[in-house]
């Protein structure tokens, strides 16, 4: 083999590893975005593919107040979402909590506030309900 065919081998082995990269990176990149997007959903303590027949949610927000932290629970009945409310309450006092309906706060709970019921609006939704 003389010195061309050498460099021409080289060049052909070259491409041929040029082709292989170009299919390993395409694999290798599509498992990094799974890999990714499985752990950011594990990292994500919010209750998946809620039901929209679960309106009333109880959810605990961040620090900021900016974000929803986790939804506690979701249920379809008002007074379920009030003994939710009081068992995250009274398990994590320290915390930003309210009840909801879609936009609707029904009741909320801020850190070191004593816990109290808006029953007012709780009978108002109550005899929405009863319509």
């Amino acid at each position: 083999m003389d010195e061309g065919d050498g460099q021409l081998h080289t060049l052909s082995v070259l491409e041929q590893l040029r082709e292989a990269s170009k299919g390993l990176w395409g694999a290798s990149s599509e498992a990094y975005f799974r890999v990714d997007e499985l752990l950011r959903q594990l990292a994500n303590p919010n209750l998946h593919d809620i039901p929209h027949n679960l309106p009333f949610r109880v959810e605990m927000w961040d620090q900021s107040d900016q974000h929803i932290r986790w939804v506690i629970a979701a249920s379809a009945s008002v007074a379920i979402g009030h003994a939710a409310m009081d068992a995250a309450i009274a398990n994590y006092p320290d915390q930003r909590f309210t009840l909801r309906n879609g936009l609707l706060v029904i009741r909320q709970h801020r850190e070191g506030e004593s816990p109290k019921r808006d029953f007012r609006l709780m009978t108002a939704l109550a005899a929405i309900r009863a319509q």
